[in-house]
């Protein structure tokens, strides 16, 4: 097999906004069925969802043409949409299995995190994914002093008498959509509204067809507009509660309608008193650790490394933003090379996402010597990669998220692995804005060798998720580990958000989750963005993610034994 051919992305124009009237009868239907939808027993829930995934997988192809439509299509076609589609089919089934285990599903291995107060939970894999995703261990990490794993439901469940959220819906990928929709209703107990965000409004009439079996009975309704629609249903007296996943920007318009926003020092009511849980940005770090790696070894993990920025054109919370390396290492030479290389040989982005550009155009003007892969394109709307390169932790910017296809390589001067990694944490926690994910890479030998140091990185990162090993895409698709910012953020510097989403294992006073991956997947990574047969194997994750058995599991083994480029 080959790459796909570049297919050239056609501009969206939204939908027309839901009227004034129509959005007046949604809220009022919810209003009348919050009660009910509170006071369904879990099994009853948990079938009605059993029935939106069966048509969430017929919808499909449906749902992946019509992205690439709107976002254009590279190395995998189809494919890279049609992976997010399954990553949406993979929560919901958890979903499935957390409501019916009534919010108590089966834990794996506990232990206590040597040198702290902390309690790490084995969470993944579980059953047959445990063939799927071989040598990869999520954990996630409870809250210092929590001695004992509880499951249950978020705090903010809706009580008896039911509640009405709503969901400002994320524009840039759709299983921030669903996985919000199920966090709200399912986890949350709260009849929902949602309102698509105008950049992919497109996905409506799937999501419509998907959780038909909700939207008829009144206990979720979609509706579609721009910012003036947002501001009713935000301010609208039967809106209990608001769930978005966007900027904080938008999060600070609401909160402080308008005013600016005080200091962190400030005791300042907000003006806005509403509940909002919001899944925000972060400017992602990637995290080499020193080694001796082999070309194999530099080669492959420089693939993995592009392929978090590659995702989706960058438009990504979870997109690699800074490349830290140390400036010492004997290799970073090399595997900056091998970065270069995938660069200059990807297909170009469309910078589809509103803004980005101006964003892209700021990044170029910070950093004019930046290295460009490739040329603009007229004809196509296509842009070159941007590599800032041989940036110290002064000269970098870590002060706002990119959200395009640029990114910096800082060198950090040490004198000793234990003096790198406190550089590192000091740099990620204190210097990079955001706290939402982080990937660190590290061979075996130093794993082994230098437990002492790794260990206190991946403690010291004060982010929701730590992918070792692994893009960072790739924790926030596992639905069994929390998602969303570290612990601690408040209206006055919400950096990346106040909410802990996914979370299928229904564990309380959480505080990240770590993912845990082999230095060398088994066989070649459906995440890597030049994997040549992904929209076949991208079909069988589907079906595998959404009914879990063995002939689905060998249809999918068959495929991904094609994907090595």
């Amino acid at each position: 097999a080959k790459p796909s051919a570049f297919q050239p992305a056609t501009p969206h124009v939204p939908r027309a906004a839901t009227s004034a009237k129509a959005l007046e009868s949604s809220i009022y239907v919810l209003d009348q069925q919050k009660r009910e939808w509170a006071g369904i027993p879990s099994a009853e829930k948990a079938a009605l969802l059993e029935r939106c995934l069966e048509n969430m997988v017929s919808v499909t192809d449906g749902v992946a043409r019509e992205t690439v439509k709107a976002k254009g299509g590279y190395e995998s076609g189809l494919g890279e949409e049609i992976t997010a589609w399954s990553s949406c089919c993979w929560i919901v089934r958890e979903a499935i299995k957390a409501v019916a285990a009534d919010f108590k599903p089966a834990l794996g291995k506990t232990r206590k995190i040597k040198g702290t107060n902390q309690v790490a939970c084995e969470v993944f894999p579980r059953g047959l994914l445990g063939l799927v995703f071989l040598g990869m261990r999520g954990e996630v990490w409870l809250q210092p002093g929590e001695e004992k794993a509880r499951q249950g439901r978020p705090k903010e469940v809706a009580g008896e008498e039911g509640a009405l959220w709503l969901i400002l819906g994320a524009g840039n990928q759709v299983p921030a959509v669903i996985g919000d929709i199920v966090h709200c209703m399912f986890m949350c107990n709260a009849a929902v509204v949602v309102k698509m965000n105008p950049v992919n409004d497109y996905l409506g009439t799937y999501l419509e067809s998907s959780f038909q079996p909700l939207i008829s009975k009144g206990y979720l309704q979609i509706v579609y507009g721009a910012a003036e629609v947002g501001k009713t249903l935000v301010e609208h007296p039967q809106v209990d509660a608001i769930h978005m996943t966007g900027s904080d920007r938008t999060f600070d318009a609401i909160t402080w309608q308008g005013r600016p926003k005080p200091s962190k020092e400030s005791k300042e009511t907000p003006p806005f008193t509403k509940p909002i849980h919001a899944e925000l940005g972060c400017v992602t770090p990637y995290i080499i650790l020193p080694g001796n790696w082999s070309d194999e070894d530099l080669d492959f993990q420089a693939r993995q490394c592009v392929s978090g920025k590659f995702h989706n054109a960058g438009h990504n919370c979870v997109a690699l933003e800074v490349l830290i390396l140390p400036e010492n290492w004997h290799l970073r030479s090399k595997f900056m090379e091998r970065i270069k290389h995938y660069l200059g040989q990807s297909q170009n982005r469309v910078a589809w996402y509103p803004h980005s550009q101006k964003s892209y155009d700021r990044f170029s003007a910070k950093f004019p010597e930046a290295k460009r892969f490739g040329a603009f394109s007229e004809d196509t709307g296509q842009s070159p990669w941007l590599l800032a390169e041989g940036l110290t932790p002064e000269t970098a910017d870590g002060s706002a998220e990119n959200w395009c296809g640029v990114m910096q390589e800082v060198r950090i001067k040490s004198r000793s692995l234990s003096d790198y990694v406190e550089q590192v944490a000091a740099f990620c926690n204190d210097k990079l804005w955001g706290d939402l994910s982080c990937a660190v890479f590290v061979d075996p030998k130093t794993q082994k060798h230098s437990k002492k140091e790794v260990d206190f990185l991946i403690q010291s990162l004060k982010y929701g998720s730590v992918a070792v090993n692994v893009p960072t895409t790739i924790v926030f698709a596992v639905p069994n580990l929390t998602w969303g910012a570290f612990p601690g953020n408040t209206v006055y510097d919400i950096r990346s958000g106040n909410a802990c989403v996914h979370n299928c294992a229904c564990l309380q006073n959480t505080q990240k989750s770590v993912l845990y991956a082999p230095w060398k997947a088994p066989i070649y990574p459906v995440w890597n963005f030049d994997n040549v047969n992904l929209p076949s194997s991208a079909k069988c994750m589907v079906k595998l993610f959404a009914f879990q058995n063995l002939a689905n599991f060998a249809a999918l083994a068959m495929q991904a034994l094609l994907g090595a480029p």
